[in-house]
């Protein structure tokens, strides 16, 4: 199979839209889409990428896709409301134990909750400050790709 255009990046937005604290990345791939920002964005309120699916979904992405992969999910510890920008991947759901494999180029990450994330603190996060923190992880991918965008 050929693969897709490869000047676009690729966001893959992670987590699920059950957890209050692990909705981070649907909802940022949510806002990605209805911006219709220039890039494959994969992981959406409607379209979760999850602990089930993540395997088979990035298996999709990259055997599609040549370009860089922007990975983005919520994750835990001591600064809570931080956004990190970080090069490499990142292992979802790495804090709660689970053995997913390491995906993405880049990672953005951001804080909703302090470690250790107990079922009730994570299942408790206040969805107002996920959405605040979605906005600015937003922002930081939109400001990447079109910067991308303007350097090509």
């Amino acid at each position: 199979m050929e693969t897709l255009s490869s000047n676009l990046p690729v966001i893959m937005c992670i987590g699920t839209d059950v957890v209050g604290g692990d909705c981070l990345g649907p909802m940022v791939g949510q806002m990605l889409i209805e911006r219709n920002l220039p890039a494959f964005v994969y992981g959406t309120l409607n379209n979760p990428i999850t602990a089930l699916n993540l395997t088979s979904y990035y298996a999709v992405i990259k055997e599609n896709h040549s370009s860089t992969i922007v990975a983005v999910d919520s994750c835990v510890g001591k600064n809570v409301g931080n956004v990190y920008l970080n090069s490499g991947g990142i292992f979802p759901g790495a804090a709660s134990g689970k053995n997913l494999p390491m995906v993405g180029d880049l990672s953005v990450t951001a804080v909703t909750c302090n470690y250790p994330p107990t079922d009730k603190r994570f299942f408790s996060v206040r969805l107002g400050f996920v959405y605040s923190l979605a906005l600015k992880v937003a922002d930081v991918i939109e400001n990447l790709v079109l910067s991308k965008c303007r350097l090509s």
